[in-house]
């Protein structure tokens, strides 16, 4: 608040007593007073009026911006503000301070039941997700028990659903950094291997080969997500694999790559050759819903697959791009950042 916006503010109460000092200057003029004296008192109140409003904007202004500031530092939690703000000691500053902790109070009990429900939900979502795996499994059982093409089909749309099923629990749990969350060493070939075994009946059924390269190195990371997330980007080879009918390929290494003056990262690289992605899609397919044209073409993409991917290296700190070619294929590169200086 600026002294021009606080006078402006004030314009009646200032209007109303330089008429008041006119007049008690004109009453002094009439009972002869000497005009030295009367110049003497009136510039003495003029003088005191203005200390007493600067002084009084002073006081506002120190409140406002303290208000100000908090709130900025705060960004989207803007609603605490009173809770680290002194109330006030002027009466506009109490009453505006009391209507703003009142409604931060009700902003506070709305997001403290917001984040109840969404505890809640996400609670019902992975205790649905555990007890629908009991049926799921009992039907591959059943499926594999009884060898025929057609149960052959309905196992390989139970391998669907499942993969549906577990981008539902990601979902849920990449909301929660407290929940199934834990950063630690993992050796890359080890996590590879998992979660080729989770997909090799969609990898086999598509006709799509793993090509393992050097992948002995040690990265930081959560070993089950990292699991999901290469098996996301796996589902998208098989499911994007090539249309001539002939045998596909998805190559998988690792390498270290200096990033700048002592500073290295571990880089993990899925490179298929597959449709590919056109150049107008390949910077949006991290994007939530987002199905591109290959996703239209054919018909069978939820958009959620590479979201989950993207949400979830970022909550282990790991940057994921996609590098591709339309009709040559495309290269999904993981980044892992070392957490301690190398010697």
């Amino acid at each position: 608040m600026g002294l021009a916006a606080y006078l402006a503010d004030r314009v009646v109460p200032v209007f109303v007593g330089a008429l008041a000092l006119a007049f008690v200057a004109l009453v002094m003029s009439v009972y002869g007073v000497e005009g030295a004296v009367v110049a003497f008192v009136c510039g003495v109140l003029a003088l005191a009026a203005l200390l007493a409003l600067v002084l009084d904007w002073l006081h506002r202004r120190s409140f406002y911006r303290q208000l100000v500031d908090t709130i900025d530092a705060l960004g989207d939690r803007g609603f605490l503000s009173t809770e680290l703000v002194e109330r006030p000691r002027f009466l506009e500053g109490e009453l505006f301070f009391d209507a703003l902790d009142r409604e931060s109070k009700a902003m506070r009990d709305h997001v403290s039941a917001a984040r109840r429900e969404r505890r809640e939900y996400r609670e019902y979502v992975e205790t649905w997700v555990h007890e629908i795996k009991t049926p799921i499994a009992a039907a591959h059982l059943v499926a594999r028990n009884n060898p025929s093409p057609e149960m052959d089909a309905v196992d390989a749309e139970l391998d669907a659903i499942e993969g549906y099923v577990e981008q539902a629990l990601y979902y849920s749990r990449g909301t929660s950094l407290d929940r199934d969350f834990q950063i630690r060493e993992v050796v890359l070939a080890d996590v590879v291997r998992d979660a080729l075994r989770h997909k090799a009946r969609t990898l086999i059924g598509a006709r799509v080969a793993p090509v393992l390269g050097e992948l002995d190195a040690v990265v930081h990371a959560d070993p089950k997500w990292l699991s999901f997330v290469l098996g996301q980007v796996l589902v998208n080879a098989a499911k994007y694999r090539r249309e001539d009918g002939e045998q596909g390929h998805v190559r998988i290494w690792a390498e270290r790559r200096e990033t700048g003056l002592d500073s290295w990262v571990t880089l993990l690289a899925l490179a298929d050759d597959g449709i590919g992605v056109p150049a107008a899609d390949v910077g949006r397919v991290f994007d939530k819903g987002f199905t591109g044209e290959n996703g239209r073409r054919f018909a069978r993409s939820t958009g959620m697959g590479l979201y989950l991917v993207r949400e979830l290296c970022e909550k282990m700190g790991v940057s994921v791009w996609m590098e591709s070619e339309e009709g040559a294929g495309a290269t999904v590169f993981l980044s892992f950042p070392d957490m301690v200086e190398r010697a």
